[in-house]
């Protein structure tokens, strides 16, 4: 019996190695857990600072229903018959893009072949209504390539940009070009529009959540469209930004060829 317990206790791994790990390799370990640390905490305090800005944006639509709704409970008259409705709406588009946020950041991406041509119709199928009425003219250069991707999230990433544009471009009969080129191993997709030119240093600022730049005054949104265009390319592996140009805006996406 002692004979053998002594060899069970000098008994080798079944690969044959010495059981001790080597140096290298646990240096290495040790590296890969610290960046991941590092990530994770980079991801809380993004967590953090969204949902404060989010709970502010949240509350003026609020406030705004519970002013009307005291209002009316005192029986005051002469307030605009759509003041609640209108807050109601804005705190529901709200709701849907802090959702539609939360899906880009943290969901696994459902990755299927889809042809961008097919979801750039289905875009412009959606806001036809809003291209009539400013009269819009929206051109495709070229055919659009089929890349990997999930396609719920590639529509609302096109849908986000096309709307973008239509907003923020000429108010008649303003000009949006879309299309794509081969740049390597990657496809790089652009959504130009004619209007007031970002400045440079706020070209960076309007990717982050609730971000809002001097033209944005014209139209009001949630402020975070465009962070959810930032979401939705980096969880499919690419980069998003600003092109200069000589007139207009160009925004700029790359996908995974």
């Amino acid at each position: 019996m002692r004979g053998e317990l002594r060899r069970k206790e000098g008994k080798t791994p079944p690969d044959g190695s010495s059981g001790t790990r080597d140096p290298d390799e646990l240096e290495s370990e040790l590296a890969r857990l610290h960046t991941r640390i590092e990530q994770l905490e980079h991801e809380k305090e993004e967590v953090e600072a969204f949902a404060a800005v989010a709970a502010h944006e949240l509350m003026e639509p609020l406030v705004m229903i519970e002013a009307h709704a005291s209002m009316l409970a005192a029986g005051q008259t002469g307030l605009p018959a759509d003041g609640i409705g209108r807050a109601a709406a804005r705190l529901r588009r709200l709701a849907e893009s802090v959702l539609l946020d939360a899906r880009a950041g943290t969901e696994e991406i459902a990755r299927r072949s889809v042809d961008l041509g097919v979801v750039v119709e289905d875009v412009l199928s959606l806001v036809a209504p809003e291209i009539e009425a400013r009269r819009a003219n929206v051109v495709v250069t070229g055919p659009l390539p089929i890349v990997s991707g999930d396609e719920a999230l590639l529509t609302a990433l096109l849908t986000n940009l096309v709307t973008n544009a239509l907003k923020y471009g000429r108010r008649e009969r303003a000009t949006i070009t879309i299309g794509a080129q081969r740049r390597g191993p990657e496809w790089q997709l652009t959504v130009a529009d004619d209007g007031a030119p970002i400045a440079e240093a706020e070209r960076r600022l309007i990717f982050e959540p609730f971000t809002r730049v001097p033209r944005e005054r014209r139209a009001r949104g949630t402020g975070l469209g465009l962070s959810i265009c930032r979401r939705i390319v980096e969880r499919h592996g690419g980069r998003i930004g600003m092109l200069p140009t000589d007139a207009g805006n160009c925004f700029s996406f790359t996908l995974p060829a």
